[in-house]
């Protein structure tokens, strides 16, 4: 008899971003575990991630955990499989956020700005989320626009969808507002140098990423498919951009 039996879901979301981000996932039959990485009293968000997951396969009872990361939550995807090689089966990164030091991507990525200010002046850049903070409480609207300037016909699409603005005024509200040190603990490891991490990942690893994605250029996962030593495919959505791709992704 074949068992029906899928590994289950640790989703690690987006900076910014909240747990609802996984609602653009199709999980159809799979548990999900899909927590605040925002959320912990820690400075070093890694420590926090590794012992919700430890808790996770405690309280679970699962052999392992399918890992996911989206954007910047593929940093901490990846870092949490290079910690637990036991306990996570395979990992699937979605519109993924490189390291940083393998590339000059900056002058591609949308966001290039924030990751300036991340690594010389975060102190200017905690001031910048105060304001976002102010904009997510009171004027979401204006922050989406901001975000989503130049975004392609597939994002637009997305932004019709009720449910869709919802999870992005959640994100932001989580993200700039009630977990603003998460977020911004979460900005400083990324643009840090993790890449060392990368060389001890032993799951296989699906790597996910729209040809059309502004915020992380698709030049960020062929750099870490070829850093990599584990197995590693990389699925090219045609036409995709950042949100739209986690939208396309299907598990196996």
């Amino acid at each position: 008899m074949t068992s029906s039996y899928q590994t289950p879901v640790f989703f690690c979301h987006g900076v910014p971003g909240c747990p609802e981000d996984a609602q653009l996932l199709e999980t159809t039959g799979r548990a999900v575990v899909a927590p605040n990485l925002f959320d912990h009293s820690t400075q070093n968000p890694m420590t926090a991630l590794l012992e919700t997951f430890d808790a996770a396969v405690l309280e679970g009872g699962h052999d392992g955990y399918h890992v996911v990361g989206f954007s910047i939550g593929a940093m901490a995807a990846l870092r949490l499989a290079a910690a637990r090689p036991e306990e996570v089966a395979k990992v699937t990164i979605v519109s993924t956020a490189a390291p940083l030091s393998l590339g000059d991507f900056l002058p591609d990525m949308a966001g290039a700005a924030v990751f300036k200010l991340a690594i010389t002046r975060p102190g200017v850049l905690r001031m910048v989320t105060g304001v976002q903070g102010v904009l997510a409480r009171k004027a979401p609207g204006v922050l989406i626009n901001q975000l989503f300037a130049k975004c392609g016909a597939q994002e637009q699409v997305l932004l019709q969808d009720p449910s869709f603005v919802e999870c992005l005024k959640t994100g932001m509200r989580n993200s700039f507002g009630a977990h603003r040190d998460g977020y911004l603990a979460y900005l400083a490891s990324y643009v840090a140098d993790w890449r060392a991490d990368l060389d001890r990942v032993r799951a296989t690893v699906d790597i996910w990423h729209g040809d059309r994605d502004t915020w992380a250029p698709l030049a960020m996962a062929e750099a870490v498919r070829e850093t990599l030593s584990t197995p590693c495919r990389l699925h090219v959505v045609p036409d995709g951009e950042h949100y739209s791709t986690l939208r396309a992704v299907r598990l196996n």
